[in-house]
């Protein structure tokens, strides 16, 4: 095999581990986006309920 061959074969196999890498992270942090999403509706829904929305009630002028 060629010098040049080899470069470019470990180029790619370091892509390869890199992508892979990335991929754990990535879905770590859809999951943590996901709390942060669950726990901002709830806190939005209790907010609702104390009337703090900042929305007029029907009826209210």
């Amino acid at each position: 095999m060629s010098p040049e061959l080899i470069a470019i074969l470990a180029g790619w196999i370091s892509l390869a581990g890199l992508v892979l890498r990335l991929g754990g992270r990535i879905d770590r942090v859809e999951a943590r986006l996901a709390a942060v999403e669950k726990e901002t509706a709830r806190i939005g829904g209790l907010l609702e309920g104390l009337g703090f929305t900042g929305r007029a009630q029907p009826g209210e002028s």
